[in-house]
């Protein structure tokens, strides 16, 4: 038998479509949209033109007026320097390996290679790139290096885009796979990273060059304890007073005696003039002081200290010794020069007299309790947690019923027809309007708002909810059976065009605040002004069309899905009153009822509403529908249904959010008192305006212990009831 040897199998080359390749390098995308892939093409369309708009616009941001005309020139310019660059390169790699490097595995590591070369030399000969593609005044006015960086990785994704193109226009006419977008996506990633590192001034020279600071800082807030303490000390204080300027004629305060037994000081003379700082510079030294002192503690430091004559205490520094070791006497002598305490003419009167303080004090020694800053912590942080959990309680209280109306499974079975829906808007405005009238007859009897205004609250809360709720349920009643009677279409024609017509109300209000916001902003309030009224008309009529027209298109079922109307209202607005932070809330708020920790827990609880709210609709929609059909099936009303198949389902999931929650608020009211919300935030911020860095420190442990505290209760009755 002849011997057989085994060929290596042949490597198919792709292929490649230089035509859709052309295309894309023209319009990005344009060769995958032609070549089938058009979503992948519109991808890629959308994804360059919107990373050129950003860096074009972030990297103009240096100058005052920036002139984006100028700028996307010089844009360009920058990117096509970067395209050659990378294209020199790839040329060489496809050199190399068509010679040289002719393993497969070699050819797909060049291809790494080329990348990593490429923007190892965009960091490296960057400035020569913008040097040669821009002038001096093109770089002054913007952030080149931002512009270079962005460039490199946008020419990077284009050109990526172009050989993409290529493959798929080969790959679509042999029917393989369209490869992967990986690429695309990291150049991307280099790109936004490129354009955040501009925006958010991140500058890592500076925070290793100045590392030093935060050394100095760090172990006064890192152990603080000392300050947490209070500590006792006896502090000697005395005064000798000084005048300056001196007048002709004039000797000054008399030099103080020396004294037996207590701390004394005496200078003189006792009257000089002050030291002088020309405008020219330099300083002209004022009248020379000898200063002498008895009966302080021998061994101890006593400092020097100056007050002008309005009382302003300051280290006259440069004019001699200010701290000084007292001797075994008891005593010390030394010199000093008046400082430039100058008092402005409008606040100079008479003689001015001065006050030369010297101050000893003694070692300090444990008191025994707490100091100032720590009961003011304490007491800060005890009004954290109670704004958390007051926060919590009101959010449940509001969020646990509203989250069934923004249940999407409890809400789409309710439907009703145009009779019922009809008298129920009708009555809920009969219901609101006598609410409101019960109201101002209540307030009008106990003294007005100002003097009860919770029970005038309480009162017009429940008779406007209470006859409202009446009114829905009997004006529903009432109109279905009175619109019966004019027949079966009569009814519900009737019933579309009325509700068409109140529907306008809506939209007329919708077509003013188009034009008062909208059109404002392009012609100004009072062109604006001038037809806003035919806006209004206009919106009515429009709003008004729709509702008859969609109750038009439910003729033949007349069944409108009232409960998915009322849940996507509801959910709306749980999203938009969310996405709004609480410090914003907590800014309104302190406005509203002043600063304290009441604004921070009206603040919590309007965002613990609406989240926890939402977290309760998603556990309500994703409980078991087996028990809610087996309760319709025996003829459970809804309320039961909720109360016997709804709340024992949802019960596990609701206590872990409301403690999760409860976990969130209290860490939230300690960053709400920064903006006038009360709590340890409050006192936080005032420490670190002071620098008073022990304080600070104290402030933060306690945080870090309550919240630690907190997840582990927290923790634990997850486990208990979860």
């Amino acid at each position: 038998m002849a011997d057989s040897k085994i060929a290596p199998p042949v490597v198919e080359a792709p292929r490649r479509s230089a035509l859709h390749g052309l295309l894309s390098l023209i319009v990005p995308g344009l060769g995958q949209f032609v070549a089938g892939a058009r979503t992948r093409g519109l991808t890629l369309l959308v994804t360059v033109l919107t990373l050129f708009g950003l860096s074009m616009w972030t990297i103009a941001q240096r100058a005052r007026f920036p002139e984006y005309a100028v700028v996307t020139g010089d844009y360009l310019r920058i990117v096509l320097a970067c395209a050659a660059l990378l294209v020199f390169l790839l040329a060489l790699r496809h050199l190399l390996t068509r010679f040289v490097l002719k393993d497969p595995l070699a050819e797909t590591f060049s291809l790494y290679g080329v990348v990593l070369l490429f923007f190892v030399l965009v960091m490296f000969v960057g400035d020569d790139i913008l040097a040669t593609v821009l002038s001096a005044e093109s770089l002054s006015h913007i952030h080149g290096m931002t512009g270079l960086y962005s460039g490199a990785a946008l020419a990077a994704l284009w050109l990526w885009q172009v050989g993409d193109a290529a493959r798929i226009g080969g790959e679509h006419l042999t029917g393989k796979r369209t490869p992967s977008m990986g690429g695309a996506i990291v150049i991307a990633c280099l790109l936004v990273f490129a354009l955040g590192y501009n925006l958010t001034g991140v500058n890592l020279p500076k925070a290793i060059r100045e590392y030093q600071d935060v050394g100095i800082l760090l172990p006064r807030i890192l152990w603080p304890w000392r300050a947490a303490f209070a500590y006792d000390q006896e502090v000697f204080e005395v005064v000798q007073k000084i005048q300056a300027p001196c007048p002709d004629g004039a000797t000054g305060p008399g030099s103080n005696p020396v004294l037996a037994n207590d701390p004394w000081v005496s200078a003189t003379p006792t009257c000089g003039d002050l030291s002088v700082r020309p405008t020219t510079g330099g300083l002209i030294l004022g009248t020379e002081l000898t200063i002498t002192a008895g009966n302080f503690v021998p061994g101890q430091e006593v400092l020097i200290r100056w007050a002008n004559p309005i009382g302003n205490p300051f280290t006259p520094r440069g004019m001699g010794e200010t701290t000084l070791i007292i001797d075994e006497n008891g005593g010390f002598t030394t010199t000093l020069n008046i400082p430039d305490a100058v008092v402005s003419p409008e606040t100079a009167s008479g003689d001015q007299i001065h006050s030369l303080i010297v101050r000893q004090e003694s070692v300090r020694v444990f008191g025994n309790r707490l100091s100032n800053e720590m009961n003011l912590a304490l007491i800060g942080l005890l009004e954290t947690i109670m704004i958390g959990l007051m926060a919590t309680f009101f959010g449940i209280v509001a969020a646990f019923p509203l989250s069934f109306l923004a249940a999407k499974n409890l809400m789409s079975p309710i439907m009703g027809t145009p009779e019922r829906i009809l008298g129920n808007v009708l009555g809920v405005l009969a219901g609101g309007w006598l609410g409101i009238q019960v109201t101002d007859f209540a307030s009008a009897s106990l003294g007005g708002l100002e003097a009860a205004p919770v029970q005038v609250f309480l009162i017009g809360m429940l008779a406007v909810l209470g006859l409202g709720i009446a009114g829905l349920q009997l004006g529903g009643r009432l109109s279905e059976a009175a619109l019966t009677r004019l027949g079966k279409d009569g009814g519900y024609w009737v019933s579309s065009g009325v509700l068409a017509l109140l529907a306008a109300y809506p939209g007329y209000i919708l077509g003013l605040g188009f034009s008062r916001g909208i059109r404002s902003i392009v012609l100004g309030a009072e062109v604006a002004a001038i037809n806003e009224e035919w806006y209004g008309a206009l919106g009515a009529v429009l709003v008004a069309v729709l509702v008859f027209w969609y109750l038009y298109g439910k003729r033949h079922t007349r069944r409108v899905p009232v409960g998915l109307m009322l849940y996507g209202v509801v959910r709306t607005i749980f999203n938009v009153v969310r996405s709004v932070e609480a410090l914003i809330y907590a800014i309104i708020a302190a406005i509203w009822v002043g600063l304290g920790p009441f604004a921070g827990t009206l603040a919590l609880t309007l965002h613990t509403i609406a989240s926890l709210a939402k977290l309760y609709s998603e556990a309500i929609e994703s409980i078991d529908p087996g028990p809610l059909e087996a309760l319709d099936a025996v003829g459970a009303n809804r309320l039961q249904t909720i109360v016997y198949a709804v709340v024992p389902q949802i019960l596990p999931p609701v206590i872990s959010f409301t403690v999760y929650r409860w976990d969130i608020n209290v860490r939230m009211s300690t960053l709400l008192g920064f903006v006038g919300g009360g709590g340890i935030g409050f006192i936080l911020l005032q420490w670190i305006r002071l620098y008073q860095y022990e304080a600070v420190g104290i402030a933060v442990w306690l945080i870090a212990i309550t919240v630690a505290a907190l997840d582990y209760v927290s923790s634990e009755i997850r486990e208990r009831f979860v």
